[in-house]
């Protein structure tokens, strides 16, 4: 037997109303919008970042008012920022040890799925999300040692923006939080 490698990847991740799904599409998302993504790319689980814009390191968090476990009920969408004891760079192999805890993205993306019930058709609409770009040195000044964000949090943050504003919005964060020197992507 041959395995066919569609199939497997309909029955792993055919569900985009899943949490871990969703996550996933929205890195790939984010990565569309900011163009980073090339063909033939593979997703690298557990690296420092999510995705790399130029000289910048994103995390991308999602969340979603739909869950699959209760679809016709909102939920309250909280985000994870939690400091980290230490962290694996993909690219060098390297596994860093942070003392004191710190994060590793010098941004964060954070994908709000807005429709409710969430279906694959709505999640993979890019319509249907927020998106909140923030940089982590705004996280570390106002948050702290928190580890988890909401909503409400966040619109006091930055401003929402759309699918198509998120590059302009990556390079705006970058600016002005003092990110000297970086180098974005086109």
């Amino acid at each position: 037997m041959t395995a066919d490698f569609a199939a497997f990847s309909r029955w792993a991740t055919g569900n985009l109303v899943d949490n871990r799904n969703r996550g996933i599409f929205a890195e790939w998302l984010v990565g569309q919008a900011l163009g980073v993504i090339e063909a033939g790319d593979v997703r690298t689980e557990w690296d420092a970042a999510d995705l790399r814009f130029g000289d910048l390191r994103l995390e991308v968090k999602a969340s979603g008012l739909s869950q699959a476990w209760n679809p016709l009920v909102p939920s309250t969408p909280r985000f994870g920022v939690p400091l980290q004891k230490r962290a694996w760079f993909a690219d060098t192999d390297d596994w860093v040890v942070y003392d004191p805890p710190r994060r590793s993205a010098d941004i964060y993306v954070f994908c709000l799925h807005g429709s409710v019930p969430a279906t694959n058709e709505n999640v993979a609409n890019p319509a249907s999300w927020s998106f909140w770009v923030v940089a982590t040195s705004v996280i570390n000044r106002e948050l702290g040692d928190q580890s988890s964000v909401g909503v409400s949090t966040l619109k006091q943050l930055a401003v929402p923006v759309s699918w198509s504003e998120i590059k302009n919005a990556v390079r705006e964060a970058a600016r002005t939080s003092g990110l000297v020197g970086y180098q974005a992507e086109p």
